[in-house]
């Protein structure tokens, strides 16, 4: 089974594992709370090995939830894989990617 797990420490998520299909949905119950309840400023991605267009919709949705709250976010040390699915979708002006 594929598995991705997210930590947080102060206002930074990192989040660690495979973000794909099978992955993103359990991911991002587990993190939702964090975000409604707590200041996200940053999600380190250091930690994610292997990516598909389900972990950048992740991203998206991160970002989305933080922006319609009018709070800031970026996305730090996000893996070239899922940069290259960033640049190929258009999203690049519109996730902050550090």
């Amino acid at each position: 089974m594929v598995t991705a797990t997210a930590t947080r420490a102060g206002d930074t998520l990192h989040v660690h594992g495979e973000l794909d299909f099978a992955s993103v949905a359990a991911l991002w119950e587990t993190t939702r709370p964090w975000f409604r309840a707590e200041s996200i400023r940053q999600i380190d991605l250091s930690g994610v090995h292997r990516s598909n267009s389900a972990g950048v919709a992740l991203l998206a949705t991160w970002w989305y939830t933080v922006h319609r709250d009018q709070r800031a976010l970026a996305f730090i040390n996000v893996p070239a894989q899922m940069r290259a699915i960033i640049q190929v979708a258009g999203l690049e002006t519109i996730l902050p990617l550090a």
